[in-house]
């Protein structure tokens, strides 16, 4: 009997130990982790910057053109009306008949 009780002390002993073991072998693991998704946080991060900073550049790009487009558009317009002044204000008439029209109803 003596026996079993130092066969189950020895047991003991070795399962405390074990656990000891597995809970540090969890510690480093988790320690890792951290590590890990702090670098992949720091990539994203890093990758995130440069699509927004490559957006906004492709939005000045954007908004250039169309301020361009817009101006060559109204100089377009502008002589259009300087060659058919008579045409210009015939149409203006009727744009602006029609609209009373529609805002009537």
């Amino acid at each position: 009997m003596a026996r079993n009780a130092e066969t189950s002390g020895s047991g003991a002993a070795e399962s405390a130990s074990s656990a000891k073991e597995d809970m540090d072998l969890l510690k480093e693991d988790l320690a890792r982790l951290r590590q890990d998704l702090q670098a992949i946080m720091k990539d994203v991060r890093g990758f995130v910057s440069d699509q927004a900073k490559d957006s906004v550049e492709k939005g000045k790009v954007f908004a250039r053109d169309a301020g361009e487009q817009i101006d060559s558009a109204r100089d377009d317009v502008q002589e259009r009306v300087r060659e058919h002044p008579l045409t210009a204000i015939g149409l203006a008439f009727g744009a602006g008949v029609l609209l009373a029209m529609l805002n009537r109803k």
